[in-house]
């Protein structure tokens, strides 16, 4: 006879499975970071990248890369067009892609770098 998991075992589970996603989605994040960095280098401020673009190079869907898009943007780091569409990097979210520090969490981040 199979035993059934209980209360406690499930929590455990799942709290390694939302770890596991939130550590994906900071993946995501800084890939992005370095994405947008670079066309900001090559570009010129503030390098814009269409987000199906961003998909494409990470081989993600448009919607993995919408939601790691929508987290930036309330932190600050990024902004996008009026439709949408593209993506880019504010002066703040450069400092701190070209900062590189991934030991730290990004809000943490936007809240001790300079405007």
């Amino acid at each position: 006879m199979e035993r059934k998991p209980t209360y406690e075992e499930l929590a455990a589970r799942v709290r390694t499975l939302e770890t596991m996603l939130e550590d994906e989605s900071r993946v995501v994040q800084w890939k992005i970071l370095g994405l947008l960095a670079e066309a900001w280098d090559r570009d010129g401020p503030p390098g814009i990248v269409e987000n199906r673009d961003l998909a494409k190079a990470l081989h993600l869907g448009t919607a993995a890369v919408a939601v790691a898009l929508k987290t930036l943007w309330t932190l600050g780091i990024t902004d996008h067009d009026t439709m949408g569409y593209a993506s880019y990097l504010t002066p703040k979210g450069y400092a701190i892609a070209k900062g590189q520090h991934r030991d730290i969490p990004l809000s943490e981040q936007v809240k001790n770098a300079k405007d």
